[in-house]
């Protein structure tokens, strides 16, 4: 958090390239898996990480000095794989998410990296899980909470290559803090917490302004 403060102070003077809103498209490869103990406090070491796909949709409001707010909608699925008596267990959660980024942005010629961080909430629509050849309805069930939030940190590298369009690149640590095991049945206390490293990458729009477009047709 510290870092990325004094990211956003050293360059906030200098940093003016940007200085108007976009729109962006993104697609994402997540990299998840579960914070995981059981009722006696015991992890799953046969629980690894499984890559999962998702998209979103985000507006940018970039200010002159570099800081930008960045809203953002997204749908992502995450999970994790294991075994249970030698038959794969996989666990598959697909959520819609509501962000609101904050963040910095400098530019250099044609390249602009920039860092952030993003509190969200998250909407679970659909979950399974599957045991061998065997899948569950999560929510049917009540096996899982439908609803998560949590915090991400993210940075990532622009490249502008006309004077509206950008491509880009992004990874980001998502740190789910909501507590997702319902322990339905007495005497359970097992707590699950969502993990993901994420990797995004997409096209931005730059939203040029009427007042923008008069300055330039004076020229």
């Amino acid at each position: 958090m510290k870092k990325i403060i004094l990211f956003c102070f050293t360059f906030s003077a200098a940093s003016n390239a940007f200085s108007q809103d976009n729109v962006s498209i993104n697609f994402a490869q997540h990299y998840s898996t579960f914070k995981y103990t059981d009722s006696q406090g015991n992890t799953d070491p046969n629980m690894s990480s499984s890559f999962r796909s998702g998209f979103g949709l985000s507006y940018s409001k970039v200010f002159h000095s570099g800081f930008f707010i960045r809203p953002e909608m997204d749908f992502k699925n995450l999970g994790a794989v294991s075994n249970l008596y030698n038959q794969k267990l996989d666990w598959s959660l697909n959520y819609f998410d509501v962000n609101l980024g904050f963040g910095c942005i400098k530019h250099f010629g044609s390249f602009a990296p920039f860092i952030g961080i993003s509190p969200y909430i998250s909407y679970l629509y659909k979950a399974s899980q599957t045991i061998g050849s065997d899948t569950y309805d999560l929510i049917a069930d009540k096996g899982i909470k439908t609803s998560d939030y949590g915090l991400t940190i993210f940075g990532g590298l622009k490249y502008q290559f006309t004077e509206i369009t950008s491509l880009f690149a992004e990874i980001s640590n998502t740190t789910g803090l909501m507590q997702l095991e319902t322990n339905s049945e007495s005497g359970q206390n097992q707590k699950l917490y969502n993990r993901a490293v994420s990797f995004h990458f997409g096209i931005s729009f730059n939203l040029v302004s009427k007042k923008r477009a008069r300055m330039k047709s004076n020229f």
